[in-house]
């Protein structure tokens, strides 16, 4: 069993002396005046990290210039070598490696960062352990400004706060598919960095408290888990972890959370954009915890009445921090829809500007971002600060609290390393052997076979028994091709599924290690091709999330494979693949990629492709495109009978009474109104909504 480290007295509970998390308050503390074993502790993470740069690290990692350096670790900027990619590396202090809990926390961050692999969140690449027994965590490098820069310079426009929120939500929406809460969400874990024209496109960061499923993401039970007892789920009943300005009231008095709390965080955030100020502040963190599971959230009106907040924008907010969770939006998803409606309505109402498509060079639409005023926009890339100089850094044992846990390292101590190199190399001849005796017992008994259709021989008597022996070794070879790219060869997986016989290739899971196979080596329309051969051997796999999010991906990129995977949303994905085609037009994707937008909206004006849809997402469609009034009416009782969340998304945007217009007081919708059948099939649609 690994030995727990011994306890420090500030271990005993957590410490809310500032700002900074709960969890990474004790470094300050750590480092004391000169000359204590603080300070000297200090000098000496200093020189180790120093003395990193200039190095190769794993044999392809080399370190260029420290950015950033605390009690826990170091973060470098690096290069691939072999790939000329730059990227940041994260490596913790020696001393560090040596604690479990420490080991843990940094193995649920490499966990959460890998499997969420989402366009608004910070990618890990790479984790692993050095020659001297430290651990080291390669991330996607991203330059950018830290929310909590832009927002320490004054209140935000309002397009520009729900754009930001908007692509939050879509980034928690696909961590929270995965299990993953983040449980820490701040702003400055929150980097606006320019992409594509758009100044303020979102990347979160820093899963390093976060909660995660780890029986669900990894086929073994981490090893630093397993040898100390901890339970599979990264967290503890009891536990405080956060930062108090930002954490749900459950998750303040140390209650089990889910990804409502998450939500909750986002919309103190959200109200911090738009009035300057959080909605709670005390110098005492306990107060301040009181006052997220106790007080009035203070509407916009009393505490920033010069903000200017719509009522539709505060409902947001206050529905975001409601002190009881199942009295928020359900999930991120729903947080999405209705921010996306809102800022329809807002867009009609010309209170905020709609974000639209400017051309680029070479003729290509590019999105942009609404023509903020100057004054909302901050910095530019050259002066831009590197945004995974983190302040999770400085941190120390005593701040872990949590049983040992994570991921499963797949790198054994010193001497087991070489064994394991030496096993690898071994299987490799192995299976190299073992094809080339396939391919020459598949050409003796072809040649078998034209001599008996030539007539002028007869089958050896041992032709059946040469036939169970090939039936054997192609079960072996395809056992060891899909081997193959688990282990990341993916150039040998494909070299041998691809030499299978047609009937060989019906399998669903050569499919899908095709499919990833392509997807790791960019080759995404052959991976596009395996999706659609794949959803025909195993008809259950068009429902599978990881599926359609390579098929979305390539959709919504720029690549050549984006026909391809439409085909297969319009086609052979059937009502899944129309659901995935309303959320490209309309809903989750729509803001940040409008050509595939316009594409997905083309697609679903046509009347076959919409027929393959659910009834709920027909009548959603149609509600859309409905112009007036009057047809909008006639829709709702099919809406009551069949509508989703889409749906109800849509009919809250219809809601107000007031509004129609720059600061009108007319009813934009009359006759939704009059008879109360709007409300009606809204509550039809609540009632029969699932509620998580």
């Amino acid at each position: 069993m690994i030995p727990k480290p011994p306890r420090d007295p500030a271990d005993a509970a957590p410490s809310m002396k500032n700002d900074r998390p709960i969890l990474e308050i004790a470094s300050t503390s750590a480092a004391g005046p000169r000359g204590t074993p603080g300070s000297r502790r200090k000098e000496a993470h200093r020189t180790e990290a120093s003395a990193l740069i200039g190095q190769t690290l794993s044999g392809r990692y080399r370190i260029d210039r420290l950015l950033g350096e605390g009690g826990m670790g170091a973060v470098y900027e690096a290069e691939h070598t072999h790939m000329r990619k730059r990227l940041a590396v994260k490596v913790l202090h020696q001393e560090m490696s040596h604690l479990p809990e420490v080991v843990a926390r940094f193995e649920r961050e490499a966990m959460a960062a890998a499997h969420i692999d989402h366009p608004n969140v910070a990618a890990a690449t790479d984790f692993g352990m050095l020659e001297d027994g430290s651990f080291f965590l390669a991330l996607e490098y991203v330059e950018g400004h830290s929310l909590r820069d832009i927002v320490a310079q004054g209140r935000l426009e309002l397009g520009r706060a729900l754009h930001i929120v908007s692509q939050m939500a879509q980034a928690l929406h696909r961590a929270h598919a995965l299990g993953i809460v983040h449980r820490d969400l701040k702003p400055e874990n929150v980097m606006l960095v320019d992409r594509e024209g758009d100044p303020d496109f979102v990347k979160v960061l820093d899963f390093g408290i976060a909660k995660v499923p780890v029986g669900e993401l990894a086929s073994e039970e981490p090893a630093a888990s397993a040898a100390s007892g901890a339970p599979k789920i990264l967290t503890q009943m009891g536990m405080v972890y956060g930062t108090p300005e930002y954490m749900a009231p459950e998750q303040a008095l140390g209650q089990s959370v889910d990804a409502r709390a998450d939500l909750y965080a986002v919309g103190v955030m959200l109200y911090e954009m738009l009035c300057g100020t959080r909605p709670f502040d005390h110098d005492s963190k306990v107060s301040l915890l009181g006052m997220h599971v106790t007080a009035r959230v203070p509407p916009f009106a009393e505490r920033c009445p010069e903000a200017l907040v719509p009522p539709e924008v505060e409902a947001i907010v206050m529905r975001l921090m409601k002190k009881e969770a199942t009295e928020r939006f359900d999930d991120a998803r729903e947080l999405y829809e209705t921010v996306t409606s809102v800022e329809g309505v807002l867009v009609e109402r010309q209170r905020i500007e709609p974000r639209g498509v400017v051309p680029v060079l070479g003729g290509g639409p590019s999105t942009s971002a609404p023509n903020y005023p100057a004054t909302a926009r901050v910095g530019s890339p050259s002066n831009a600060n590197p945004s995974l100089v983190r302040a999770s850094l400085a941190s120390s044992p005593a701040r872990v609290n949590e049983e040992s846990g994570g991921i499963r390292l797949g790198i054994p101590p010193s001497n087991t390393a070489r064994y394991a190199t030496i096993a690898a190399a071994l299987i490799a001849i192995l299976s190299l052997v073992a094809l080339g005796a396939v391919i020459a017992n598949r050409a003796h008994l072809r040649t078998a076979s034209n001599v008996l259709a030539d007539g002028s021989a007869a089958a050896p008597s041992s032709s059946v028994d040469d036939l169970d022996g090939v039936e054997s070794s192609v079960d072996d070879r395809i056992v060891a091709a899909l081997a193959s790219i688990d282990k990341g060869d993916y150039g040998t997986g494909i070299a041998t599924l691809t030499t299978l016989e047609p009937q060989e290739m019906s399998r669903a899971d050569v499919h899908r290690a095709l499919l990833k196979a392509y997807l790791a080596t960019g080759a995404s329309n052959d991976a596009m091709r395996e999706v659609g051969l794949l959803v025909k051997a195993d008809p259950t796999a068009a429902s599978d999330p990881k599926v359609l999010e390579d098929v979305r991906n390539a959709a919504i990129g720029k690549g050549d494979s984006a026909d391809e995977a439409f085909a297969l949303l319009e086609t052979s994905l059937g009502t899944v693949g129309i659901d995935e085609l309303y959320d490209i037009a309309y809903a989750q994707w729509a803001s940040e990629y409008p050509a595939a937008s316009g594409r997905a909206q083309k697609a679903l004006s046509q009347a076959d492709v919409r027929a393959r849809g659910t009834p709920a997402v027909q009548v959603t469609i149609e509600l859309r495109a409905a112009g007036s009034c009057d047809r909008k009416h006639a829709l709702l009782q099919r809406a009551a009978d069949v509508g989703n969340s889409r749906t109800l998304a849509i009919l809250k945007a219809y809601t107000p009474t007031r509004g129609c217009g720059f600061l009108s007081a007319r009813d934009c919708w009359p006759c939704m109104h009059k008879d109360g059948s709007l409300a009606k099939t809204i509550a039809a649609i609540d009632e029969r909504t699932p509620k998580k």
